[in-house]
């Protein structure tokens, strides 16, 4: 639970982290000058762009936006929120951070029983696969299955007994609150409401793990053709199927190595891939992906390898995900796989050599959209054509990158035998109809691309001073002090940089130190900071340069005022207001003085 943390402490943590030693446990790092540069972790790149200052204790990426210091770099590296990056970087500074208050020990004391009724029956569910006699069916089919003991007891796989309420009254015996069960989905209450019975009955048991590797719920399959095939706890306080993933837990490390995570539709697809030595694999839980999935798997890469199974219904799967991959900013990739075999299958009958292979012939997700779309047959029809373009063309319109978009109409245009001219008018009509862009088009300030869609919107007289002054000021507090005596947060016209002027004012008058401007929450200004402070500017003459500045600012300033002044004039003597007229004409002289 989130709740404040006194600013001393989130100092007293963000000196006592070294940004450069925090960032190189992430990435590689390579010393250029006082600075260190290397590829950025939020997005794809072969140059680097990526630079951190030890002296400022902040980083800076040059071709995303992204930036800031310890805590902003955590944040969006783990997807954290800024109190949660402050307690994960708490114990590393040394720094210990009081105990929650009693409202947030209230929500975190209610969540227990349910973390402590899932552990429990996660152990019942093991012993009744290991010694139960009822579990030798279960322990055959996993065997048959290809599923090694040592696997079974890294994944805590067990068996629930067919009776109606085994685990219950074991779990009562254990002491374990009625009510707890129930809040975490392991009981039923009969439709007599009289009563409970156990959700899980004879079926072989895949409990589910957090990132923090507690128990959060389990997933059920039967051990013959009966349906459902597999069933599944439901939503509770602690889990949450679209927010979380089986075997990420696991998986979490060998994604920084793989570089990309695997992405399965099953718990024994997952097992046998982790169990055949490839760790870097995770499976949905028993939904399509959501948001809070890729939010989830941003945390650790926005590379994705799908492996759905090759039937219709893993093919849709792998189709309707794209949207959803392309709109996070996220590379997917899809491994297909032989017809009627799904990974764990695949694995076991044709071995990993060629499932490695399968992985590295995979195709990017649009191309496999367009290739599953159109069919395997040319298209004559021209209805089919429209239906093929109708469902690719607004994917190929999310893409941010032009060129990218550009090939892919070229290539639709392959597949169906069709002008491309046609297609890229087809694209803008329905631009100029619907009134959607291209994502370049309408970059969002707070997608961590601050000062790039910045550059873009700065047209006005003196947005290149105020560029200029800010630099100044984030290098040097002197200036920053200076600056505060001579003009005033509303005297810069780009809103951003009115809000930045603000918070280094605030800075000054405080008392703090100066580096402290770069402790915001704000993403956006973390970014704008970063990428202002960091850029290399020369000043032939500093004091100069600021001197200019501070005119150019006020100059634009008066040039707006004079403008607005003249603007009214007009309407008061159209008006024949000669009282306003002449009170006017006197705010203009003392301007022109």
């Amino acid at each position: 639970m989130e709740r404040f943390i006194p600013d001393e402490l989130i100092d007293r943590i963000r000196e006592g982290v070294d940004i450069v030693s925090l960032i190189s446990e992430h990435l590689s790092l390579k010393k250029t000058g006082q600075n260190y540069t290397g590829l950025c972790p939020f997005h794809s790149e072969k140059t680097p762009s990526f630079v951190v200052s030890p002296a400022k204790q902040i980083f800076h990426c040059f071709g995303c936006g992204a930036g800031g210091n310890v805590f902003h770099f955590l944040m969006k590296n783990e997807n954290l929120t800024f109190p949660q990056a402050v307690r994960s970087l708490s114990e590393r500074a040394g720094v210990k951070i009081p105990e929650a208050n009693k409202r947030d020990e209230k929500i975190e004391d209610a969540k227990e029983p349910l973390y402590k009724a899932n552990e429990l029956t996660m152990e019942f569910f093991s012993k009744n696969l290991a010694e139960a006699k009822e579990g030798e069916k279960a322990r055959q089919y996993l065997e048959k299955r290809g599923i090694e003991k040592k696997t079974i007891q890294e994944f805590n796989i067990g068996y629930s007994l067919p009776q109606w309420d085994a685990a219950y009254r074991h779990l009562r015996q254990k002491g374990i609150d009625t009510a707890a069960l129930e809040k975490a989905g392991l009981i039923i209450r009969k439709d007599s409401g009289d009563g409970f019975y156990d959700r899980f009955r004879d079926r072989i048991i895949f409990p589910i793990f957090d990132l923090k590797k507690k128990v959060i719920g389990f997933g059920g399959r039967v051990l013959d053709s009966s349906l459902p095939k597999y069933i599944n706890s439901p939503e509770s306080p602690i889990y949450i199927k679209g927010e979380n993933l089986y075997c990420l837990e696991k998986a979490r490390q060998e994604i920084g190595k793989r570089g990309y995570l695997l992405i399965v539709e099953g718990y024994l697809d997952a097992i046998m891939t982790y169990q055949k030595g490839i760790r870097n694999a995770s499976a949905t839980l028993g939904t399509a992906l959501t948001p809070g999935n890729l939010r989830l798997i941003k945390r650790f890469t926005s590379n994705i390898v799908l492996v759905f199974d090759p039937d219709s219904a893993g093919k849709k799967a792998a189709i309707r995900s794209a949207s959803l991959f392309i709109e996070n900013g996220m590379k997917a990739k899809v491994a297909s796989l032989t017809e009627g075999t799904d990974p764990d299958t695949f694995l076991r009958e044709k071995g990993v050599d060629a499932f490695v292979d399968k992985l590295k012939n995979s195709e990017k997700l649009l191309d496999f959209v367009i290739r599953e779309t159109k069919g395997k047959e040319a298209l004559s029809s021209i209805d089919e054509k429209v239906r093929v373009v109708d469902e690719v063309l607004p994917l190929i319109n999310r893409l941010p990158n032009k060129i990218e978009r550009n090939a892919y109409v070229r290539r639709l245009a392959e597949e169906l035998q069709l002008d491309e001219k046609d297609i890229f008018a087809e694209l803008e009509n329905r631009i100029q109809k619907k009134g959607y862009k291209p994502e370049d088009k309408k970059q969002s300030l707070k997608t961590g691309t601050a000062h790039n869609g910045l550059q873009k919107r700065m047209g006005h007289s003196g947005a290149k001073a105020e560029e200029m002054l800010i630099h100044l000021m984030l290098n040097d507090e002197s200036i920053a002090k200076r600056v505060k005596d001579h003009l005033s947060p509303d005297d810069f016209k780009e809103p951003l940089f009115k809000r930045l002027t603000g918070i280094i004012y605030n800075v000054i008058e405080s008392g703090r130190e100066f580096n402290t401007v770069f402790k915001t929450e704000d993403a956006e200004m973390a970014g704008l900071f970063s990428a202002l402070s960091m850029r290399e500017l020369d000043y032939d003459d500093r004091e100069q340069s600021f001197f200019d500045c501070i005119q150019k600012i006020k100059g634009a300033g008066m040039k707006e005022r004079m403008k607005d002044l003249q603007e009214k004039l007009r309407i008061a003597e159209k008006n024949g207001d000669k009282d306003s007229s002449r009170q006017i004409l006197e705010k203009m002289k003392l301007l022109k003085q």
